[in-house]
């Protein structure tokens, strides 16, 4: 019985439900629909007033000059955007009430009132308005110089306007035929002389409007959820005038119908509702709320029916649970009985309860009990605390036995029975192994920091992703940089301190290691320490993290003060300098006594002396070519040395080179050949040192090949730049000096590399030129087989050519 009145008194709701919401969907669709054609009425009366403003505007003109003539009309209308989209208006213009006269020529002053300085109060013949102008003039041609008096149609509506003062519409067009359907209207509007004096007439303001488009795009809504017919008041020839076609859909559910009076016309406006608009309407609620209504009764009468048959099986379900409760409280008790993790369970006072196996061996140890229920936590942990908050703690305790004492963290966690009884969890474990590691660390950490702040190297660690930086105290102490409080990032703030000559070095090897160009980023520059006191810095940093996608994450480096060895560095650089040209002077004068001693000695047989003047000469040769290499090298690594760059033929210096270095490959009994390329082009460098770049690798190969084989000079053509090759059969270049071949006064150790002789300049001064002038040095060995020592040089194009000659 009961559920059968529960079942009708949810019908009953379900009913009033949808007719209360039925309802109010009505009456919101009306004040919706009636929302939209309020905004259409204020878009009408706001285009419409509007189309009164622009002739307003017209009439402003004429009052405000002397002589309107045809280009302040153009003006006018341009600055309206006419023709355009705005408002719809196609054209404007303005009819004087009288006529042109015929000595003022175009845009002269016009009889009747349109020239103010000579308008009258008296009155114009009524049937002389003419228009004098019209914008644009190309699309409104058949208005200009209409008199209104030859149309019959028109004039009485000039009349009307003019007597009422008032704007006035026509829908008659001149010049279009009935079967055009009247596409346009015109608007008339009086100009007098004043807005308080009527009596001094000056002509009309007249206006062409699109009918067709006038009552178009008022507002967004306008198409989408409604539509508008509007028709104007009946034509003494034509009858009524639909200027919006009527809509053929079905018969709309919501219509609203108004009637406007403007510009002396009745329209007469109807606007229906669209099936979208219909569609969006909430009149679906109803029978959406019915249908939940109806759900809500079949669930609810659903679940009486379950809840009578769970109750049955409730009782059933209490016992079964009873006893999986019990069940999982000794699984629960099992768990903690056998957890690593020792957990002891006390009262408020601190007074045990109960632990667990790795409590009982963890106590234990501390010469407790082997039974701790009743004992008191105070006893055994006496360094605890017990009245602090819940959380983490740390408790030093030396067994009673003797030993290392033990560290333990201890965990508090306060829980609370059913019967409201405040309950303690202590979970302790045993760190007294990762204590004394973790104090290792730290011992051997502070090693490191001593040994670094007694090299005097200052560390950094960079974060590339987030920006922010850990520097030393001795990197602070290096640039003289404070530690700033909430500085995040310290590592940037000696960017300030550089050399602006500097900087860009430092920031290129950085950008090139994080690109992952290089591996490393050194570089080497001036800090201003303090008083304009300039320090030289040497960086030295590498990318210890990257991302899956190569992208760096971490940088980490050093930086020391070698201002000192820079300095060093620098009068070695000029005690080698001094010294070469203090020996070229002499060597000079010994290389020309030697040869003159030769000139005299031609002829003459002395036994002995022959070979003793060749070796004096060849010696004095190689001593002056060992101080030449010192100079070039020292300019090089001064940056002292300049390049006159110039298009190089490339044929021409290869030839040259070869011719130069046969009488050396002579000696070695080697050919020396050169394989010119197929096109011929110019090469940009300096014509002096690429010919000492060249001689020295074909000397080189020379020196290094087997008797009776033959060097190659080639040359390659590629996209930008020329490659040339030298290439010999010899023994090849061992493996252990090829990482050191570019470097200074570097030679392969053995006797065979002694015998042939050489400074182990020449590679590192060539590597040199070859990247001073924009181009690569490289070589590729085969032991025993063939060598090649290659470099590029950038190809000159026709405009520096040009731009040389």
């Amino acid at each position: 019985m009961f559920q059968t009145v529960i079942l009708i008194l949810f019908l009953g709701l379900s009913y009033l439900s949808f007719v209360l919401v039925h309802k109010i969907a009505q009456s919101r669709s009306e004040e919706s629909f009636q929302v939209l054609a309020d905004q259409i009425l204020t878009s009408i009366d706001r285009r419409l007033e509007e189309y009164d403003r622009i002739l307003d505007g017209v009439s402003g003109l004429v009052m405000a000059s002397d002589v309107v003539t045809a280009a302040d009309m153009e003006v006018y209308a341009k600055s309206l955007d006419i023709p355009g989209d705005m408002f719809v208006l196609d054209g404007i213009g303005l009819a004087s009430a009288g006529s042109v006269d015929p000595g003022a020529g175009a845009g002269g002053p016009i009889v009747g009132g349109m020239n103010k300085r000579t308008a009258t109060s008296s009155k114009p013949a009524e049937d002389q308005f003419i228009v004098q102008y019209v914008e644009p003039l190309a699309s409104h041609e058949q208005l200009l110089g209409l008199d209104f008096a030859s149309d019959s149609e028109l004039l009485p509506v000039a009349e009307r306007a003019r007597a009422a003062g008032e704007t006035i519409a026509t829908v008659h067009f001149p010049g279009r035929s009935l079967q055009d359907r009247y596409p346009q209207i015109l608007l008339l509007k009086p100009i007098y002389k004043s807005s308080q004096d009527r009596t001094v007439f000056l002509g009309f303001a007249l206006a062409v409007l699109n009918i067709e488009n006038a009552f178009k795009n008022l507002t967004p809504s306008q198409g989408k959820f409604l539509t508008l017919h509007v028709e104007a008041g009946a034509d003494t020839l034509r009858g009524p005038l639909e200027f919006t076609p009527a809509s053929t859909a079905m018969t709309p559910d919501f219509a609203f119908h108004q009637s406007i009076e403007k510009f002396g016309q009745t329209f007469s406006l109807s606007m229906s509702s669209t099936p979208q608009f219909d569609a969006v309407q909430p009149f679906r609620a109803r029978w959406v709320v019915l249908a939940l209504g109806l759900f809500i009764t079949a669930l609810v009468s659903a679940i009486m029916h379950v809840l009578i048959r769970k109750n049955i099986a409730i009782s059933a379900d209490v016992t079964r649970k009873s006893r999986d409760l019990e069940t999982q409280i000794q699984e629960n008790r099992c768990i903690l009985e056998n957890a690593m993790l020792s957990i002891v369970s006390v009262t408020k006072t601190g007074q045990i309860i109960h632990c667990n196996e790795a409590a009982l061996k963890l106590l234990a140890h501390l010469n407790g009990p082997d039974n701790m229920d009743g004992e008191m936590i105070s006893d055994l942990l006496p360094d605890f605390d017990m009245q602090e908050g819940d959380g983490w703690s740390k408790v030093v305790i030396a067994p009673m036995a003797g030993g290392e004492p033990l560290t333990i963290e201890i965990e508090k966690k306060t829980w609370f029975t059913a019967d409201g009884e405040e309950r303690i969890a202590l979970l302790m474990r045993d760190i007294t192994v990762s204590e004394r590691l973790t104090q290792e660390i730290a011992e051997a950490e502070q090693r490191w920091n001593l040994a670094l702040m007694s090299a005097h190297i200052g560390v950094f660690d960079i974060c590339l992703q987030t920006r922010t930086s850990v520097v030393s105290d001795v990197w602070r102490e290096t640039l003289k940089i404070p530690a700033l409080p909430g500085c995040n990032n310290p590592y940037q703030l000696q960017m300030a301190k550089i050399h602006p000559d500097d900087l860009a070095i430092l920031k290129k090897a950085e950008d090139f290691c994080i690109k992952g160009h290089t591996e490393r980023a050194t570089a080497r520059f001036r800090v201003n320490v303090e008083q304009d006191e300039w320090r030289w810095i040497e960086s030295d940093a590498v990318v210890v993290k990257r991302a899956p996608d190569g992208t760096a994450l971490r940088m980490l480096g050093i930086q020391t003060d070698v201002t000192e060895r820079f300095k060093l560095e620098q009068m070695k650089r000029e005690f080698v300098a001094t010294v070469s040209h203090e020996l070229r002077t002499p060597l000079t004068s010994i290389k020309g006594a030697i040869g003159l001693l030769q000139a005299q000695l031609k002829g003459v047989e002395i036994s002995g002396v022959d070979r003793l003047v060749n070796i004096a000469a060849s010696n004095s040769d190689r001593l002056l070519s060992l101080v030449n290499d010192i100079l070039d090298l020292e300019k090089l690594n001064a940056g002292g040395m300049k390049h006159d760059m110039e298009p190089v033929n490339l044929n021409e210096i290869l030839t040259l080179a070869s011719k130069q270095v046969e009488p050396y490959a002579a000696q070695w009994n080697v050919e020396v050949k050169v394989v010119e390329p197929e096109v011929d082009r110019n090469i940009w460098a300096d014509k002096k040192r690429i010919n000492q770049v060249i001689t020295n690798l074909l000397s080189n190969a020379c020196k290094f090949s087997d008797p009776d084989t033959a060097v190659r000079l080639t040359a390659e053509v590629q996209n930008a730049c020329a490659k040339i090759s030298v290439s010999n059969i010899g023994p090849g270049i061992p493996e252990k000096f090829r990482s050191t071949i570019f470097q200074p006064f570097s030679q392969a150790d053995n006797s065979d590399t002694r015998q042939r002789g050489g400074t182990g300049l020449g590679l590192s001064i060539s590597r040199r030129l070859v990247e001073e002038m924009g181009g690569s040095v490289g070589f590729k060995s085969d032991p025993g087989k063939e060598t090649v020592f290659w470099f590029t040089c950038p190809l000159a194009d026709d405009l520096e050519i040009v731009r040389v000659a």
